[in-house]
């Protein structure tokens, strides 16, 4: 373009009075140069959204779940990514659309369970997913290929630390397990050993066993670290345990920050902008590598919900969270 415009100045640099020298036409090439490069940078910038099309997908939208929604569907398109949503519904699954995706975010465990029965072959990364859940789909679909989660489940060594934060290292940490936590027995007990946090372990099958387990734990523990698992802490459970563990004066470490408003004098969980912050950093090792690093991916980023009018009851100080979550990192850093 602009060596046309050269040689048509230079066509017309003749006069009457002989050719005219090029200089004389500096200033306007200089111009027409200018304005050439204002308009490229003008242009629309192309990030390949075909190569990066993320749908996250849903069957319900209120509460926690909605929060980390509207967080995806605000922070995915600044990392690039072309993003769309779908209420799912099982029986009118959107084939078409779905193949379209390069990644699905499958928010909640009925709607990776309607994906993973549809037998799609576009890659998924659950999030808001129990770890025996994960589990038992897993164990459901052993070859299912590029599906990945994240789970709701906070590592089992960052409650040990969460505990030594509260309460020091000599203490003793009564643990129940049911019929979908018994599995952690040897994790338990391994961390244990790592952490140097003694630890009770009872078991039970249903919740007949439940009071008399408690007591027998309360009688020989410091605190109750409680762990998800929906036939041992449920919505019918929890003020029983709640209100056996308060007359016994044992602390209870919750697992969500209902449990800690119910009761329990902390617990460890993510929040949705948290939780958006690492499923976009999974999405992004995705795509550069074409696959995920792991089949199963626990919360990096973390808070911490206290109950200081519980603790102080009990004659416990609490430090705050800042100085609670600074002291778990570390403690991270140095296992």
């Amino acid at each position: 373009m602009i060596q046309g415009i050269l040689l048509n100045c230079r066509k017309d640099s003749k006069s009457a009075n002989g050719p005219i020298p090029l200089e004389f036409y500096v200033p306007t090439i200089k111009l027409l140069v200018f304005g050439f490069l204002l308009l490229v940078l003008s242009l629309p910038a192309h990030t390949e959204p075909t190569d990066k099309k993320v749908l996250i997908v849903y069957q319900k939208s209120q509460g926690f779940s909605q929060q980390l929604i509207d967080q995806l569907q605000a922070s995915l398109p600044k990392q690039g990514y072309l993003v769309s949503k779908m209420i799912l519904k099982p029986q009118q699954l959107d084939l078409l659309t779905i193949r379209k995706q390069s990644l699905l975010i499958a928010i909640g465990s009925q709607t990776t369970k309607a994906l993973l029965e549809a037998n799609i072959n576009t890659p998924i990364l659950s999030a808001l997913i129990p770890r025996h859940i994960s589990n038992s789909l897993n164990l459901k679909y052993p070859n299912r290929k590029n599906w990945s989660r994240l789970l709701i489940d906070q590592p089992l060594i960052r409650q040990f630390h969460l505990i030594t934060a509260l309460l020091g290292s000599n203490k003793k940490a009564g643990i129940l397990l049911g019929p979908y936590t018994k599995d952690l027995t040897k994790s338990l007990q391994d961390i244990s050993v790592k952490t140097a946090l003694k630890i009770n372990i009872e078991e039970i099958k249903n919740t007949d066993e439940l009071t008399s387990s408690l007591k027998a734990l309360s009688n020989k523990s410091n605190i109750l670290l409680t762990l998800p698992d929906p036939v041992v802490y449920n919505k019918s459970t929890i003020r029983g345990v709640l209100l056996l563990a308060y007359r016994n004066r044992l602390p209870i470490i919750g697992f969500s920050q209902a449990y800690v408003r119910a009761g329990a004098i902390a617990a460890i969980y993510s929040e949705p902008k948290q939780i958006s912050e690492q499923i976009i950093n999974i999405s992004t090792r995705y795509f550069i590598k074409n696959k995920f690093e792991k089949n199963e991916y626990y919360p990096d980023i973390f808070s911490v919900a206290l109950n200081k009018n519980i603790a102080r009851s009990l004659g416990i100080k609490l430090a705050t969270n800042k100085a609670i979550i600074q002291q778990i990192k570390k403690a991270e850093m140095q296992q």
